[in-house]
């Protein structure tokens, strides 16, 4: 059996490494336990080298300098740190008149704790697949559901597929690495992404370096043990053609689940987010809480900068629950 902390942090990005700040700051005893083998989340595991442009403070930044920061300011307390630990069951126990979270994960447990931030993001995921025969024997072979390092690509020919904004993004992002032009295949004529995003890659189809396709999607993947080209179809005209690419980039979200999570009792907002009081962060249970994309509400928008805001909010609403005080900040200016 553990020893008992404060709180217990439920993920390790920017959102979980933000609690750990604030409690830290205001010196509660903290254990964090991740996932993954390593500190960041989803923005270190799936992409370190995009830049990120609307966290406060940072006009641009890249995915990893921000994990990096975060890390530094919320490890400075010394939390008890665990990765590569998927948590499995939460109980309530009375030890010594006091009620305590008991949390087991694969790897072991019980972890005790006077309260709970599940900072999970989105959860266990796994990319959405591409609508083509056999998808899957290419991997390795050319086939990307992730840009993690951009060196992979470089002079590489490379189709992206998607419509949001990683597909528009890594469009734009790549330009200093891959070959030109980069052909960007969507089903749609309109693209879910930031307008500015948008109308960048537009203006460099004007210049000869990227290639919209719209709307068209991937029917074949051609190559003799490395993808040498895909074949897409014009789904309004029926008309297809052949596109050169050593390097196919999809790009169309995640399937994602809470896992264990999901059996806790906790009262959700839609499928995949836990429900909780904005004003508060506390889900329907006592003291536990939840901040970043894994927590939902009515309007809520899923923003890093948002995430980081609500953990400021969960972690001073526990540390007052436990101590049995009113909700404050302590700030920490000098």
């Amino acid at each position: 059996m553990s020893d008992v902390v404060d709180i217990t942090i439920l993920g390790a990005g920017p959102s979980g490494l933000a609690a750990a700040y604030y409690a830290g700051h205001r010196d509660a005893s903290v254990r964090i336990i991740e996932s993954l083998e390593q500190i960041g989340g989803q923005v270190a595991a799936v992409y370190p080298e995009k830049h990120v442009f609307d966290v406060a403070g940072y006009p641009k930044i890249q995915g990893q300098a921000l994990v990096d920061l975060c890390a530094e300011q919320g490890l400075q307390y010394g939390p008890d740190v665990r990765l590569g630990e998927e948590v499995q069951t939460l109980e309530r126990l009375s030890e010594n008149g006091e009620e305590l979270l008991s949390v087991t994960t694969d790897k072991g447990g019980p972890f005790l704790s006077r309260a709970l931030i599940i900072t999970a993001g989105h959860g266990a995921f796994e990319p959405r697949k591409l609508g083509v025969d056999d998808i899957d024997v290419w991997e390795g072979k050319g086939l990307h559901y992730f840009v993690r390092e951009k060196d992979v690509f470089r002079d590489r020919t490379c189709v992206i597929v998607g419509g949001g904004d990683s597909a528009l993004d890594w469009t734009l992002g790549l330009q200093d690495t891959a070959r030109h032009p980069i052909a960007l295949v969507h089903r749609r004529d309109n693209f879910r992404a930031l307008e500015t995003s948008v109308n960048e890659a537009k203006q460099l189809e004007t210049e000869g370096r990227v290639k919209i396709l719209t709307p068209y999607e991937v029917r074949e993947v051609h190559g003799d043990g490395h993808i040498s080209a895909v074949t897409v179809e014009n789904t309004q005209s029926g008309e297809s053609e052949q596109v050169e690419c050593d390097a196919l980039i999809t790009l169309l979200g995640f399937h994602s689940h809470l896992g264990a999570i999901a059996d806790w009792g906790l009262e959700l907002e839609g499928k995949r987010q836990i429900k909780i009081d904005p004003t508060s962060c506390q889900t329907n249970l006592p003291r536990v809480y939840a901040a970043g994309d894994v927590a939902g509400y009515p309007g809520k928008i899923t923003l890093i900068t948002i995430g980081m805001g609500e953990a400021a909010i969960a972690a001073n609403n526990a540390v007052a629950a436990i101590r049995g005080e009113k909700v404050q900040p302590k700030y920490s200016t000098d």
